[in-house]
């Protein structure tokens, strides 16, 4: 018997960075969207939206069935929480669907005083295992995002389990969202330093704070002297593994990308939409049968090389979906956009050259600018290239300091045998260097088609002589219909009928609505002598319009109940926002306690003797879990619980991830917080104290200016060198995790 998840088929959720961004989104088939904010939002170099805009957008997307999820995803100091809460609450007044939170202290506010208010978990809460769901759950989250260094089989466990929690005032299981294609970090979301400890500006330049440098996009040199991007993966794309994602149960397909180009959106978007389409409907005409549908699923090539021409790192990788990569993750030789390669250069032509004859001295005169080059490439396979295309040269062999030489070409003459003129650019690149397409015109004008997405409706209008006229608009999608009753009893026409033709035309004019009919979509029951007048039809089908594109837009905000500003101030004040506990380690800045002192000024003292990892554990020191224990820690710990609890039941344990906080505290161990929680802000710790917890770490991200001796990175990638040096001249040891398959960078 077929399982019956197989039936359903996850939403399409796209990136917006702005109005562009959201049009094409919208008419690229997604079913919803995630933005942000002017603040408190992992993407602040992104366009984002205005307190002006956000209303508008929201609105904009709901009358097209579009589902907005706002992204208030960094860590909170105490002195932004006020704010901050205030802006959640006003972002649930004006109808965003769901918040995509990391901070506990912010979900620890929503959960108590905005209960109704859908929470999803950004992938910077760290979640990678079924241990972690349970207590996501407990916390009010109504959907995780879990790592992006999952396996197809984690994913599908992960599924599994939430399928059975029910979360929210409507029980609902907990619901998984996935990324499908984008850009990969290097480390696990949420625990990476990389860009603060490296950043002179302390927490300005902070991944968790929405202002990450990207560091692991530069170059760096290892043991062996030896220059790459050794941190710079390429980017994912999962769109020929659609099917067994769809079979695990994921709810939503989540593209990365809010500070890339419109035209990325409208691309990747479109052809995700295409793909998630086909397989839908290749399940229902084999009756939800996965296993014949996966076998018909194919994807084309033509598509892959649109989705890389859109942007790609060197290829693109699966991730960790079928194991550990490797080096196969690393995008090679350049960290941004690589594009397409179409050619190599032939020939340079410059306003001293001498054109090879009168044809090619005709093609080139007028097209040299001052100081520019042209360039006589010869294309490769079936590679295309037309005016306004964006082309670079590249070297084979990497320069790691300079940028590649190209632009959008100006000039492009055919001189047969597949070879063109092309221009005009810097001069810099040599005979012999590769050419590749990093734009292509044609497919970013097709994919910013600017024609809007409609949404099908019917009608169904009654003209019976004697009776009152009636017309039903109902929208296909969302099966909410609305009816009208027109003041106008129907009579019999003195001369001419009212035919049904014309009334159907009529009906079928929605103009520059977000609504679309045809005639197979309406239903006339007319008599035979019947008159209608036509600016009665006009004028019912316009308030019907109006009716169900203000059910659209209204229908969450009528179902909520807002804060008002006294209410928010008194939240406020009983939770004393804006003040910081005294503690070492505030979020507002202080020096990283040392081992032996207490964080927690609330609890008995906190006697940390040296953290060593719990699988060394001897009784000597106090056991720790690594921030990211996915694996084989994870395995040793569940294969060992029992051992391990009795072992730990007098010195307690240290635990920096959600996966194994419930476990042992329902075994009577004590649990002290450490820093990869990331409690950042007096509200978090409350919540982890209200678990039951002990808070030993706060943060790192609390202002730190000091960070040697802490890892600035965890990942799985085998980093294969004991150190490497940055483009700065500092040097950063890479040592083996206890567990033996994750990496630490120093």
């Amino acid at each position: 018997m077929t399982d019956k998840r197989f039936f359903k088929m996850p939403e399409l959720l796209a990136p917006v960075g702005g109005w562009s961004h959201l049009s094409a989104a919208i008419n690229n088939g997604a079913d919803a969207v995630y933005m942000g904010g002017s603040a408190f939002n992992a993407r602040i170099y992104a366009e984002n939206f205005t307190r002006d805009d956000l209303p508008r957008a929201i609105d904009h997307a709901h009358a097209h069935n579009v589902k907005v999820y706002i992204t208030l995803n960094t860590l909170i100091k105490d002195s932004e929480l006020t704010k901050a809460f205030e802006y959640a609450a006003w972002l649930y007044e004006i109808g965003a669907d769901a918040i995509i939170i990391q901070d506990m202290g912010l979900a620890r506010m929503l959960h108590k005083y905005l209960p109704d208010f859908p929470m999803h978990l950004s992938t910077q809460g760290t979640v990678y295992n079924t241990h972690a769901l349970g207590l996501v759950s407990e916390l009010g989250f109504t959907r995780v995002v879990p790592a992006r260094e999952l396996s197809m089989e984690e994913i599908d466990e992960l599924c599994s389990y939430c399928s059975t929690l029910q979360v929210g005032p409507s029980g609902a299981p907990l619901e998984t969202e996935v990324f499908v294609h984008g850009a990969l970090c290097m480390c696990y979301s949420g625990q990476c330093q990389l860009s603060r400890g490296l950043s002179t500006r302390g927490d300005s330049r902070s991944g968790n704070r929405g202002t990450c440098a990207q560091p692991c996009r530069h170059a760096y040199t290892d043991d062996k002297g030896e220059r790459s991007y050794a941190l710079s993966p390429k980017d994912i794309c999962f769109i020929k593994q659609l099917p067994e994602l769809i079979a695990a149960g994921v709810d939503s397909f989540k593209i990365e990308g809010r500070i890339k180009t419109p035209e990325y959106v409208a691309v990747v978007t479109r052809l995700y939409r295409k793909y998630m389409d086909l397989y839908a409907e290749l399940l229902a005409s084999n009756n939800g049968d996965h296993e014949v549908a996966r076998a018909a699923y194919k994807v084309r090539e033509k598509d892959i090389q649109y989705l890389k021409q859109a942007f790609n790192r060197g290829g693109f990788t699966t991730a960790y979906l079928y194991g550990n990569p490797g080096q196969d993750i690393l995008s090679g030789t350049s960290p941004k956009n690589q594009g397409l390669l179409i050619g190599r250069v032939v020939a340079i032509i410059d306003s001293e050259a001498k054109a090879a004859d009168m044809e090619e001295r005709r093609a080139v005169r007028g097209a040299l600018k001052r100081g520019k080059v042209l360039a006589c490439v010869s294309l490769v396979g079936n590679a295309e290239l037309t005016m306004g295309d964006g082309i670079e040269f590249r070297g084979d062999t990497p320069d790691y300091d300079s940028n590649p030489i190209g632009n959008v070409t100006t000039f492009v003459k055919g001189i047969g045998q597949n070879s063109f003129i092309v221009g005009d650019f810097d001069e810099g690149f040599e005979i012999g260097d590769l050419v590749y397409k990093v734009t292509d015109k044609r497919l970013l004008e097709a994919a910013m088609d600017r024609s809007e997405k409609k949404l099908p409706v019917t009608f169904a209008l009654t003209a019976r002589i004697g009776q009152y006229l009636s017309l039903i608009m109902t929208d296909v999608k969302s099966g909410f219909s609305t009816e009208l009753i027109a003041d106008h009893i129907v009579e019999k026409a003195n001369k001419v009928a009212t035919e049904e033709d014309r009334i159907i035309g009529q009906l079928c004019r929605l103009g520059d609505t977000v609504f679309a009919a045809d005639a197979n979509s309406c239903d006339v029951q007319l008599d035979d002598d019947a008159m209608v007048p036509i600016s009665l039809i006009n004028r019912m089908r316009r308030e019907c319009a109006e009716r169900l594109l203000a059910e659209r837009i209204d229908k969450i905000k009528l179902a909520r109940k807002p804060l008002s500003r006294a209410e928010i101030d008194v939240i406020a004040s009983g939770e004393m926002l804006g003040v910081p506990e005294d503690r070492s380690g505030s979020a507002d800045g202080a020096n990283r306690m040392s081992n032996g002192a207490s964080a927690d000024s609330k609890a008995a003292a906190v006697q940390i003797r040296k953290p060593v990892p719990v699988e060394e554990f001897n009784g000597v020191g106090t056991p720790y879990i690594l921030n990211v224990s996915k694996g084989n820690l994870d395995k040793y710990i569940e294969e060992n619980f029992d051992t391990i609890v009795e072992t730990v039941r007098e010195s307690g344990i240290l635990i920096g991830n959600l996966g194994w906080i419930r476990q042992f505290l329902d075994a009577d161990v004590t649990v002290y917080a450490d820093y990869g929680l990331n409690i950042f802000n007096a509200q978090a710790a409350k919540l982890f104290r209200e678990l039951g917890l002990v808070i030993y770490m706060y943060s790192h991200e609390t202002g730190i200016s000091d960070t040697r001796g802490l890892p600035l990175m965890i990942t799985e990638h085998p980093v294969e060198s004991e150190y490497l040096v940055d483009r700065k001249g500092a040097k950063h040891t890479v040592k083996c995790a206890a567990s033996g398959d994750k990496y630490l960078i120093y």
